[in-house]
């Protein structure tokens, strides 16, 4: 290539660029020629997604177009689900005993705290193994499996589109930045989920806490002939509060991780590089899980209030709150917490790690 083809290569580069700053551009559907500055014209075809950029002199180059925002969308949603299908499955027994030490208060409140049949996380699963066998440490995982496919799927996807919304500059986005675009984004996923929480956690409870339903349908149908549409909503308040945060401290936190990995991983191998993944994303998952469990346990003690016509014990969240301290201390609203942590350091790590897997898995279809 002599001097004068490489200064066409490089103004048709800059002509290109223009172009992709032109959302309307990128997006202009089908095959046809796109005009730009300095009379060349840009051709996209259509089935490849390429671009031919062709100068007034006739030069013309190939290059490959970046995908659609629409299209870039679609593959953070697959990737979102397939990361929360894989994470929830791996970490079901754990998260059926922490929601057990979570609830099991609210159908014990006659008794003393030494009475509660659930004693830590080994006495738990041994309780449950014994009474109902293997299969019971699943229990609830296929209405989780359905609930967390299109959660992840939009935790993800409303946290990079948020992202892309409060950047201001070519920056790395700040810290405020990162919680805002997080926390928006939870709280949009929150509001379009939740009644499949819902399902999820009163399936969870089983017959060890006197809760019997035949699967997802049976819930979803006892639940609304029962209590209505709204007990599908139950602890949604607490969930805002507590959530959300969540969501917008988990992703804050593990892209802070990343960047300052990322900034040291030149000579490091491949394996070294996936295993700081994990760290990162177990690191980031105890932090904001930790700081905002409270809110958590209010909300698994708000979905089974009233349940199935039964007398509520609670009228409102501040209700639950204050009661569940007088009777079980300040610490109970941590029950749970060393399962969740056990729970949420392989849970964590690994749907950060698969999202960024299966992100770059599909990237190039």
């Amino acid at each position: 290539m002599d001097s004068r083809e490489a200064a066409v290569w490089r103004h048709q580069e800059r002509q290109l660029e223009d172009l992709r700053r032109e959302e309307a551009a990128l997006n202009a559907p089908g095959e046809g020629k796109l005009p730009i500055a300095g009379g060349a014209s840009v051709e996209k075809r259509s089935a490849d997604g390429s671009y031919q950029v062709k100068d007034t002199e006739t030069h013309v180059i190939k290059i490959q177009a970046e995908p659609s925002n629409s299209y870039m969308r679609i593959k953070q949603l697959v990737a979102g689900g397939g990361a929360g299908a894989i994470t929830k499955t791996a970490v079901a027994p754990l998260e059926r005993v922490k929601i057990l030490l979570q609830v099991q208060g609210m159908k014990m409140a006659d008794r003393s705290k030494s009475d509660f049949k659930y004693r830590g996380v080994l006495g738990t699963m041994r309780t449950v193994l014994k009474e109902e066998g293997v299969l019971a440490l699943y229990k609830g995982n296929g209405a989780n499996v359905l609930r967390v496919v299109p959660v992840y799927a939009l935790k993800f996807t409303f946290n990079d589109t948020f992202k892309d919304m409060v950047r201001t500059s070519n920056e790395p986005l700040s810290f405020g930045q990162l919680i805002m675009a997080g926390t928006l984004a939870g709280l949009f996923q929150t509001c379009v989920t939740y009644p499949l929480e819902t399902v999820r956690t009163r399936l969870t409870l089983g017959s060890g806490l006197g809760v019997q339903f035949n699967g997802i349908t049976d819930v979803l149908v006892q639940t609304v002939r029962k209590e209505g549409i709204a007990g599908l909503y139950k602890g949604i308040g607490p969930t805002f509060l507590s959530g959300s945060p969540y969501v917008g401290l988990q992703m804050t936190f593990y892209e802070i991780f990343k960047r300052r990995l990322e900034g040291r991983q030149d000579g490091q191998s491949v394996l070294t590089i996936q295993v700081e993944k994990l760290l990162a994303g177990a690191s980031a998952g105890v932090i904001a899980q930790t700081i905002t469990y409270p809110g958590d346990t209010i909300r698994r003690r708000m979905q089974m209030n009233g349940m199935n016509g039964e007398a509520k014990l609670y009228k409102n969240s501040w209700e639950c709150s204050k009661l569940l301290v007088q009777r079980e201390g300040f610490a109970g609203l941590f029950n749970g917490l060393g399962a969740n942590l056990i729970r949420c350091l392989p849970g964590a790590a690994i749907q950060f790690w698969a999202y960024d897997f299966l992100n770059a898995l599909i990237k190039d279809l």
